[in-house]
C-alpha cells in the first residue's frame, strides 16, 4: 500500500511554483488578446440583437483599500518579480507608434489605413510613455497590448464607417452628458440615469469595442471580461476602487481611446508629455469621432430617446461637445473638492501602479492639486452657467447618496424631461440593491498625498459655496 501510494505520488505531476503560474498567465493571456482581434463584415440592414445571458466570472472577494504610499507597497511579491525578471530583457517591449500600426494592420488586413489625427495622437502618447511614464516590464507589455488592440479597433471602426455609409446618417437620441470631476459621484448618477428605460446608455463591452459583427456582442463580451480579470489579478484594488464589469454601463472611455485622445491615458500612465500635446488640440477631433461610433453602435442597436453619456473628461470640454452636440443638455455633480481630490489621488496612484514601479503618493498629489482637473473646473461650472434654462441641471453628491431617486427627479424637471413610474421602480430598485451589497473600504486621506484639506477648500472657496459642499 505505502509502496503504491509513493509511485502515485511520484507520477502525479508536481505543482508549479505561484510565481512562474502568474507570470505564463499574463505572458500567454497577452497572446489570447494580441490574436484575437475581431475583422468588421458589415451586415446590410440594422438588426435587433438578443444579448447573450452575462458570462459568469467569479469575481475575488471585496477587499479593503488601504492609503496608498509607494507603488512597491501595492504590489504583490510575484508582480515584483516578474517586474524585475522582466527587466533584465531591455528594451523588450518599448512603446513604439510604428510597431502597434504595424501589428494591428497584420492583424486587421482588410481594415486599411488610420486617420492621421489618429496616427499623430498614438505617436504624442508612445513618445509620452517612453520618455515619463517609466513604465515597468508589465507596464511595457500592457501597453504593447492595449495601444494595439486599440489601434485595431480604431482601423475596424474606420472600416465599419467607409463601408456602410448609412451610419453616419443615423440620427442619435437627445444628448444629456454626465458631468464632474473624477470620483465626485459620476458612475453611480450616470448608472442611476441607465436604468430609465427611455434612456439608452453604452454598456462597457459596446464602448470598449463599438465594432458590430454578425454573429452578435459575445465575442467582445467575452473578451472584455477576460481582460478584467487579468486586470483583477494584477491589481484587486481597482476593482474595489472603481468597479466595473463587461455589461454595467459605462463611461464612453473606449470610444475616445480607439482614437489615442483622452486624457485617461493619464490615469492609466504618468503621460504628462502627451497631456500637454493633448489640451493644447482642438478636441473637436476627438468628439467628432465620438460622435461617428455613437452613431454607429446605434445604427445597430437603436433603442432610446435620451442617449446618457459620460466620462469625467467631458467636464473640461463643455464648448466642443456643443460645437458636435449642440442640442446637448447636461447633469452636473459636485463634491467637497477636498474629499474628491484625494480620491482622484489614491485612483491615479493605484492605477499608475499596475505599470509602474515609480509611483509615489505625495508626488501624485502635488501633481494633481496643479492638474487641468482643478484649473478647469471653475471654468466648466462656467461654461453651462452660459446656457440657456432648462440646459443644465447641478446636482450635490450629498443629496444624491441621501435621496438617490428625488435627486434624479429634480433634474429631470429642470431639464424639461418626464421621470416614469417604471423609471422610478428600477432606480429604486437599483439603489435597493447595491445598497445592500458590502461595500470594500476605500481609505485615503489628503494628507497621506501632501494636501491640505483647509488649503483646497479656500482656494475653491465660492465654488464650495455656491453649491454649499462644505455644510
Amino acid at each position: 500500500m505505502y509502496a503504491s501510494q509513493g509511485l502515485t505520488s511520484r507520477l502525479r505531476p508536481r505543482k508549479t511554483p505561484k510565481i512562474a503560474r502568474r507570470s505564463t498567465i499574463v505572458f500567454w493571456y497577452g497572446q489570447f488578446l494580441m490574436g484575437r482581434q475581431s475583422t468588421y463584415p458589415p451586415p446590410p440592414v440594422a438588426i435587433d440583437l438578443e444579448l447573450p445571458a452575462p458570462i459568469v466570472a467569479r469575481p475575488r472577494p471585496a477587499r479593503q483599500v488601504p492609503q496608498f504610499t509607494h507603488a512597491r507597497d501595492s504590489h504583490a511579491w510575484w508582480v515584483r518579480a516578474v517586474n524585475a525578471i522582466g527587466g533584465s530583457f531591455e528594451p523588450v517591449g518599448k512603446p513604439s507608434a510604428d510597431v502597434y500600426w504595424e501589428r494591428a494592420q497584420r492583424l486587421n488586413p482588410d481594415a486599411g489605413e488610420p486617420t492621421t489625427d489618429a496616427r499623430a495622437a498614438l505617436t504624442a502618447l508612445t513618445e509620452s510613455l517612453n520618455e515619463d511614464a517609466a513604465l515597468s516590464f508589465i507596464g511595457k507589455i500592457a501597453a504593447w497590448i492595449d495601444c494595439t488592440r486599440m489601434a485595431g479597433t480604431h482601423l475596424r471602426v474606420q472600416q465599419a464607417l467607409r463601408e456602410t455609409p448609412a451610419i453616419e446618417e443615423t440620427p442619435l437620441p437627445d444628448p444629456v452628458f454626465v458631468l464632474g470631476l473624477f470620483r465626485s459621484g459620476t458612475t453611480v448618477l450616470h448608472r442611476l440615469l441607465g436604468e430609465d428605460p427611455d434612456n439608452r446608455t453604452l454598456p462597457h463591452w459596446e464602448s470598449f469595442d463599438p465594432v458590430h459583427t454578425p454573429e452578435g456582442p459575445e465575442r467582445r463580451q467575452r473578451k472584455l471580461t477576460n481582460t478584467l480579470m487579468l486586470a483583477d489579478i494584477l491589481s484587486p484594488s481597482i476593482r474595489a476602487i472603481h468597479p466595473m464589469d463587461a455589461y454595467q454601463t459605462d463611461e464612453c472611455r473606449g470610444m475616445f481611446t480607439n482614437v489615442f485622445r483622452t486624457p485617461q491615458f493619464n490615469v492609466q500612465y504618468r503621460v504628462g508629455g502627451y497631456l500637454d500635446w493633448l489640451l493644447a488640440q482642438d478636441a473637436t477631433i476627438a468628439y467628432r469621432q465620438h460622435r461617428r461610433q455613437l452613431q454607429l453602435v446605434q445604427y445597430h442597436r437603436p433603442y432610446g430617446t435620451r442617449f446618457i453619456l459620460k466620462d469625467p473628461t467631458h467636464t473640461f470640454f463643455v464648448n466642443e461637445i456643443l460645437e458636435v452636440f449642440p442640442d446637448a443638455r447636461f447633469v452636473f455633480i459636485h463634491r467637497d473638492p477636498a474629499e474628491t481630490l484625494s480620491s482622484i489621488c489614491s485612483l491615479h496612484a493605484y492605477a499608475r501602479s499596475v505599470f509602474s514601479s515609480d509611483v509615489e503618493a505625495k508626488s501624485i498629489g502635488a501633481e494633481l492639486s496643479d492638474s487641468y482637473m482643478t484649473r478647469l473646473l471653475e471654468p466648466a461650472v462656467a461654461a453651462v452657467d452660459r446656457l440657456p434654462a432648462g440646459r443644465v441641471s447641478h446636482v450635490r453628491a450629498p443629496d444624491l447618496s441621501r435621496d438617490p431617486v428625488g435627486t434624479i427627479a429634480d433634474a429631470y424637471r429642470t431639464l424639461g424631461m418626464e421621470l416614469s413610474s417604471d423609471a422610478r421602480t428600477a432606480m429604486h430598485a437599483y439603489v435597493h440593491e447595491k445598497r445592500a451589497k458590502p461595500v470594500p473600504r476605500h481609505m485615503h486621506g489628503t494628507e497621506g498625498f501632501g494636501l491640505d484639506a483647509d488649503a483646497i477648500h479656500e482656494r475653491f472657496a465660492s465654488y464650495c459655496a455656491r453649491f454649499e459642499l462644505l455644510r
